[in-house]
């Protein structure tokens, strides 16, 4: 569980792919899952922080819900685990 490959339409560029990260770390609770920002070039999501027991389905779940509450779900193309 390396990240997800997300490929989504703009009305500026058309496409575009980008991947968003997964870092798994020991020190938070073992089933949380927490969004990572960026904050330049522009402010947007790298990554997401999980706990040891976490698995791959939660995680894209977790995506998934957080592109539908940002209103972009409907611009996403493909979202896959690379």
């Amino acid at each position: 569980m390396r990240g997800f490959l997300v490929e989504m339409t703009t009305p500026t560029d058309g496409l575009e792919r980008f991947t968003i990260k997964i870092i798994k770390r020991f020190n938070i609770s073992p089933n949380e899952i927490r969004p990572k920002f960026r904050t330049k070039p522009k402010p947007g999501l790298s990554g997401i922080i999980v706990g040891r027991n976490v698995n791959e389905k939660e995680a894209q779940k977790f995506l998934e819900n957080y592109f539908r509450e940002k209103g972009l779900w409907e611009q996403v193309l493909t979202l896959k685990p690379v």
